[in-house]
C-alpha cells in the first residue's frame, strides 16, 4: 500500500509539471496556519479495538507547480505537530496474545496514552477555481514523521503520515480562509514491529496570507 501511495504522489507531480509549461518556475503562493482535529471513531465508526484522537497544528506552505485558466497544481510543504491520545480496548489483540509476557504487555499498553507526533507533510494539491475568490481542491500527501510513544499498534520512532483531503478556500484581498475534511493513516511501512497503524477522519481549518 505504501509503495502504491508513493507512486501515486509522484505521478501527480509528473502530470502537474508536464501538463502546463507556461509557468515553469516554482514559487510560493501562500503561507499560513492550520488547526485540525481527527478521530478513529467519532465521525465514522472504524475499529472498536482502540481509541485514537489528534489535535494538529500546521505551518502550511503552497508552491506553484502549474496553472491553467480554471485549475492548477501546487506543491504542499507543511511542518506539523500532532498532540494525540491512544487507548486500547481489546485485551485479545494480536500483539498481546503473541507476547510471552501477556499480563505485563496489557498493563503497559491498555491505559490511555498521550503521544507527540512530529511530521513533515509533503504532497500535491489539485485546485479548481469556482469563482475569482472561491476554489475547491484535493490534497494527497505522504509525510515522514517521528512518534515518541510506543503502543500495541505502532512502535515509537520513524513512521509515515498519509493524508487525503478535500477542501474549500475563500480568498479576500491578501488573505484566505480554508476548510477541509480529511482521512489519515499512520504506519511505519513494516520497518518496525508492531505496525498495525492508526486511522482517523477529521476536519481542518486554516488561514493563509496570499503571496501571488
Amino acid at each position: 500500500m505504501k509503495n502504491k501511495m508513493v507512486s501515486f504522489v509522484f505521478c501527480l507531480c509528473f502530470l502537474g509539471v508536464y501538463s502546463q509549461k507556461k509557468e515553469p518556475a516554482i514559487k510560493r503562493l501562500r503561507t499560513g496556519f492550520v488547526y485540525g482535529f481527527s478521530s478513529q471513531n467519532t465521525y465514522i465508526k472504524q475499529d472498536p479495538d482502540y481509541r485514537y484522537e489528534s489535535r494538529s497544528y500546521k505551518f502550511s506552505n503552497h508552491f506553484h507547480l502549474s496553472k491553467k485558466e480554471k485549475h492548477s497544481w501546487e506543491i504542499l510543504v507543511e511542518p506539523s505537530y500532532y498532540s494525540s491520545k491512544h487507548e486500547s480496548f481489546n485485551i485479545w489483540h494480536e500483539y498481546f496474545t503473541s507476547s510471552s509476557n501477556i499480563d505485563d504487555e496489557r498493563a503497559k499498553f491498555l491505559p490511555l496514552k498521550h503521544m507527540n507526533e512530529y511530521v513533515l507533510n509533503l504532497g500535491v494539491i489539485y485546485r479548481r477555481n469556482l469563482t475569482k475568490e472561491l476554489s475547491a481542491y484535493a490534497i494527497a500527501n505522504i509525510g515522514p514523521m517521528y512518534m515518541d510513544t510506543d503502543s500495541e499498534r505502532l512502535k515509537k520512532g520513524f513512521a509515515f503520515s498519509d493524508i487525503f483531503a478535500l477542501g474549500l478556500n475563500y480568498k479576500y484581498n491578501l488573505w484566505s480562509l480554508d476548510i477541509k475534511t480529511m482521512i489519515r493513516h499512520v504506519s511505519n511501512a513494516e520497518t518496525q514491529y508492531p505496525n498495525f497503524g492508526y486511522n482517523a477522519v477529521g476536519f481542518e481549518f486554516g488561514t493563509y496570507y496570499e503571496l501571488k
